[in-house]
């Protein structure tokens, strides 16, 4: 795990570093752009590399609604590919790495009793990276149905992804910078009102998964 976050670090340096030439590279791609870009997210979320700096980089590559739209379909289409693949591949795998994890065999009883509340809640929580619980889900006694709705609640996480790619692009990549974040009155007010607000109905969300596993 700690080789893999190396690499990203390392990766997204690079990346960094050229990121002109890449959204520029993307953009050369024309209507396929959205589309190339969705596939290699969608490879990420099944790799288990840490996508929300791809979906902020979505932000800053594409418009903001073609950027959060990537970001759904690549939650849903990845997101899917996984949970077959933890259903009907690494079932007993991923049960016998976590059957000494007392926080893992907390939210698996608690799938038992109502799969649909604590599979939403888990979802918009920080408790766990989103990748891996495409995987334990499809480990898990939750059914396709319920892991399909579950996951459409990421629509939330693709609209902040794009978002804050969205004004970091403007004020990174772009020479008008924080200028043309503030071309209306009170917009840079909710840049912050819209951060805090988020990291607060994080901590209530995270409270109420406790709770609930509790």
């Amino acid at each position: 795990g700690v080789i893999v976050l190396v690499i990203c670090a390392v990766g997204g340096y690079f990346l960094f570093r050229d990121a002109p030439e890449i959204i520029e590279w993307f953009k050369g791609f024309g209507l396929w752009g959205p589309f190339l870009f969705t596939i290699m997210l969608s490879l990420a979320i099944v790799l288990l590399l840490p996508t929300p700096f791809v979906k902020i980089g979505a932000g800053a590559i594409f418009p903001f609604w073609i950027a959060t739209l990537v970001n759904f379909v690549a939650s849903m289409v990845g997101g899917l590919i996984a949970f077959v693949l933890g259903r009907w591949m690494f079932r007993e795998t991923i049960q016998a790495s976590i059957q000494n994890d007392v926080r893992m065999q907390n939210i698996e009883k608690a799938l038992n009793q109502d799969a649909m509340k604590i599979s939403v809640l888990v979802r918009l929580s920080p408790i766990l990276p989103d990748e891996w619980l495409n995987y334990i889900l499809g480990a898990g006694p939750v059914s396709l149905r319920v892991f399909l709705i579950s996951n459409m609640s990421n629509l939330i996480y693709s609209l902040i992804y794009a978002y804050y790619g969205h004004v970091l692009g403007i004020l990174v990549l772009r020479s008008s910078g924080m200028s043309e974040v503030s071309h209306t009155n009170g917009a840079l007010m909710m840049l912050f009102a819209g951060l805090i607000a988020t990291i607060i109905a994080t901590i209530f969300v995270t409270r109420a998964v406790m709770k609930a596993l509790s």
